[in-house]
């Protein structure tokens, strides 16, 4: 068999180009992706849970600064419309108070005079004209600023609505998954638990080696109890049958004459 270290990569480049000449080049992609998926299968598979479950852990562990950057986002935004709000209350507030003032003048103008008195002091009909007109040009101008803030503002709301929404999702789905990888822990630990206590591991050897010491310390028993049998017969009195006969027959036979003689 060639060793593709040794085929040179002329022969490799020849025989691929052959495949896929007699394959096509659509059937022979299709191989490829199926055997790479095969291939991939079989890592996953053979791959333990637990390293799976680590896996899984550290993946959600690189999600964290994702989301507390998304959420610094959010917090300026926050900001942002804060800022905007204070702002656009302001130009409306500023506003209410320049038309009062142009209403105080518009309405003196509506008297036929020469002069106007305002702060104690005496101003021609036409300064008073060339004020309001002053006015006028600013509160416009004031007016479309206003309205362009507004504009801003409505924005800045619609861009933090969807901003923080997008988040919420986004920290919703890290934190379920954060719970299933904690249910999948103790999923696992329950798992090896139960496959550990069902797991019935016997060394023949041992239990082998175990009968033959069994054996061998009762011969050594056997051994000890005739050597001291021995010893017991030999330093003790020469056994004789013990007498068997009734008490009765016993005493007649050593007592009886003189037992009668007694009696007489």
């Amino acid at each position: 068999m060639l060793s593709l270290h040794k085929t040179p990569w002329w022969a490799v480049v020849g025989v691929g180009v052959l495949v896929v000449g007699g394959l096509g080049l659509g059937t022979t992609w299709s191989y490829i992706k199926t055997a790479w998926r095969g291939v991939g299968k079989e890592i996953r598979d053979a791959t333990p849970i637990a390293f799976d479950l680590e896996r899984l852990n550290g993946e959600l562990k690189d999600l964290e600064p994702e989301i507390r950057n998304n959420l610094g986002v959010v917090a300026a935004l926050e900001v942002d419309v804060e800022n905007l709000e204070k702002n656009v209350a302001q130009v409306q507030e500023e506003q209410a108070k320049a038309m009062a003032e142009m209403r105080k003048l518009r309405d003196a103008l509506a008297e036929d005079k020469t002069e106007y008195e305002f702060g104690g002091q005496l101003y021609k009909r036409s300064e008073v004209e060339a004020d309001l007109a002053k006015r006028m040009d600013r509160y416009e101008a004031r007016k479309a600023e206003l309205e362009a803030a507004r504009q801003l503002l409505a924005e800045r709301r619609r861009n933090l609505e969807a901003a923080s929404r997008k988040v919420r999702e986004y920290q919703g789905q890290y934190e379920q998954l954060k719970t299933q990888a904690e249910s999948l822990a103790a999923q696992l630990k329950t798992l090896e638990t139960a496959q550990a206590a069902g797991e019935v591991t016997i060394d023949g050897s041992r239990l082998s080696r175990a009968k033959e010491l069994a054996k061998e310390i009762e011969r050594r028993i056997r051994v000890g109890q005739k050597v001291l049998d021995s010893q017991q017969k030999a330093e003790g009195d020469i056994p004789v049958d013990a007498d068997t006969r009734p008490v009765t027959q016993r005493f007649d036979e050593e007592f009886g004459s003189e037992a009668e003689s007694y009696a007489r």
